[in-house]
């Protein structure tokens, strides 16, 4: 039997009762959007991560150094870290001496400070202090001016690199460097304003500002090192790094009260933790899908009934038993697809608006696109044969009597 043909067939069937056919299908349009859409918006989500994470430097070559173990709790070690760290000015230099294939080194110690010029007054949480080596994470980190460089921490100098959003606050359109500004009431020169940047998980890196390591020591009261990023130069030698600097820091604090972490570790708890979303989400969708099926099962019984006396007339005019089975398979899976095509378009039309709105592009997943495709048509094909099945074991005769 043709499929032109089929087709025709199925459309006539389907369209005598378009409501009925619409409530049909919708099953399969929720199940296969919500599929599209979570694995969607889960790839999206993990992609802009992957950039941030990337563009603020956090490549595969970076160990990340901070002084709290990890606790029961997990995850309480970084922030632990935040308030009291175990690892100092001198566990750092005794990690430059003494550990090769480093590329860059980069401590940082984090404060709170108020930024004066004037009268104009700015409040900001992501003043920090570090070294030259910190632009060595960001490319092109200085927009304007300078970065540090050796010579401030050694000569304790008062310089700071503005973040571009302090910038605009305090000078407006006018230009910052060489100019003096107050931090915490301590004066500073302005040597260098950095980039634009877009938030990285949750903070705005534009209001961050760099002031040497060791000014950074007095002004904030402080030597323990919070966070220290260590950039390897090969690949292959960052498990060698990671065990040498393990173990200098175990000889030299008698215990772990550290931990390393790759920046591929937090990359595999990002992808394990979108994995986990999109499961959950897809067996609430595999649910719908079920639901969908059943509702296919039913229409198709109850058309059946309905159209007993048509197959009749078909098997008294030569209609074979297989021509029936296949007519009314092929009406299940016509259905079940409709609903899969409707579902697609929907979840595009969702993506787009969703991205508008939060600002991420986030594409249709073409495995998503083809998963969706592919379940709806065995959704069709499975809720299909039972029906097809009871209408090709009708008897002419008996179907005629109707």
């Amino acid at each position: 039997m043709k499929i032109l043909l089929l087709l025709r067939m199925a459309s006539r069937a389907l369209g005598e009762y378009p409501l009925r056919t619409f409530l049909t299908v919708l099953g399969v349009v929720i199940g296969v959007f919500i599929v599209i859409t979570s694995v969607s918006m889960g790839e999206g989500a993990k992609n802009f991560i992957y950039d941030q994470i990337n563009s603020f430097g956090f490549g595969a070559n970076t160990l990340g150094l901070l002084g709290a173990p990890e606790t029961e709790r997990r995850g309480l070690g970084a922030m632990a870290a935040m308030v009291k760290s175990s690892i100092t000015v001198k566990d750092i230099e005794a990690l430059r001496e003494k550990i090769s294939g480093i590329k860059a080194v980069a401590p940082a110690i984090f404060g709170a400070a108020e930024f004066k010029y004037g009268k104009k007054v700015y409040e900001s949480s992501l003043l920090f202090g570090t070294t030259e080596d910190y632009q060595n994470l960001i490319k092109d980190m200085v927009a304007e001016g300078r970065f540090l460089t050796a010579l401030d921490l050694y000569n304790r100098r008062r310089v700071v690199v503005l973040g571009p959003k302090i910038k605009e606050e305090l000078f407006g359109t006018f230009p910052a460097i060489g100019e003096e500004i107050k931090i915490s009431g301590t004066p500073f020169r302005v040597i260098g304003v950095g980039k634009k940047m877009s938030s990285f998980l949750g903070m705005d890196l534009n209001e961050m500002c760099a002031i040497p390591l060791t000014t950074a020591e007095d002004l904030l009261d402080t030597s323990e090192i919070m966070e220290t990023w260590v950039v390897v130069e090969k690949m292959g030698d960052l498990d060698r790094v990671e065990k040498e600097i393990r173990r200098m820091l175990l000889e030299r604090h008698g215990k772990e009260d550290f931990q390393i972490r790759k920046a591929t570790d937090i990359l595999r708890r990002i992808d394990e933790t979108m994995n986990v979303l999109t499961l959950v989400v897809s067996a609430i969708a595999a649910i719908s899908l079920l639901v969908g099926s059943v509702g296919i099962v039913n229409i198709m019984l109850v058309s059946v009934t309905e159209r007993v006396h048509e197959i009749g007339i078909r098997k008294s005019v030569g209609a074979r038993g297989f021509d029936i089975f296949i007519q009314f398979l092929f009406e299940a899976v016509v259905i079940s697809l409709l609903g899969g095509m409707m579902g697609i378009v929907f979840s595009a039309l969702a993506l787009l608006l969703v991205s508008k709105f939060i600002n991420i592009t986030i594409l249709p997943s073409l495995n998503a696109v083809f998963l969706g495709f592919v379940v709806s048509t065995l959704v069709g094909v499975i809720s299909g044969v039972y029906p097809a099945v009871q209408a090709a074991k009708l008897d002419p005769v008996e179907a005629l009597r109707w």
